[in-house]
């Protein structure tokens, strides 16, 4: 069970990173101004290696409070057709798979508008923040607990069904 948990979330992860871009990009627009996704270079801050991501880019900077908005919405509304989906599955496997998308994504949304504000609002510099480590370590920890959470819940469901 663990193992399909971990596959599927790492499947709809793939997913919902891409949608989370795409949020933001409308969101971009919904605030009044224009960008394009791209893709662009990550360097890795503990080993020397770039990897590539997509990024929602506004093509003018934009003032704090839209910037937060664009930041915070992005993946908060990604978000929103995961959580609606958990209405109506039942299954386990695929219930946790959403759970954990749904808290990266809620995770994204905290930390992209939380590291804009710290900076722009209290001139406070937290830079692990932006770390690609951080970024994809913590999703990877979600999912990771999240399958080793449903393999002891089968075990321990396992030992409590009478013979």
């Amino acid at each position: 069970m663990a193992v399909r948990v971990l596959i599927l979330s790492v499947l709809i992860f793939a997913g919902a990173f891409g949608a989370h871009e795409v949020m933001h990009l409308l969101v971009i627009y919904g605030v009044g101004a224009q960008g394009s996704i791209i893709v662009r270079p990550w360097r890795l801050g503990l080993v020397d290696f770039t990897i590539y991501s997509l990024h929602a880019q506004p093509s003018q900077p934009m003032d704090v409070t839209r910037q937060a908005i664009v930041n915070f919405f992005g993946p908060f509304l990604a978000a929103v057709p995961l959580a609606a989906l958990l209405v109506y599955v039942r299954e386990p496997i695929p219930v946790a798979a959403l759970i954990a998308n749904v808290v990266i994504l809620v995770f994204y949304a905290v930390i992209e508008a939380g590291d804009l504000l710290l900076e722009a609002v209290y001139n406070t510099d937290a830079p692990f923040l932006t770390w690609p480590e951080f970024n994809y370590g913590v999703p990877v920890l979600v999912i990771v607990l999240t399958a080793v959470t449903m393999r002891l819940l089968a075990a321990w469901g396992a030992r409590r069904i009478p013979e």
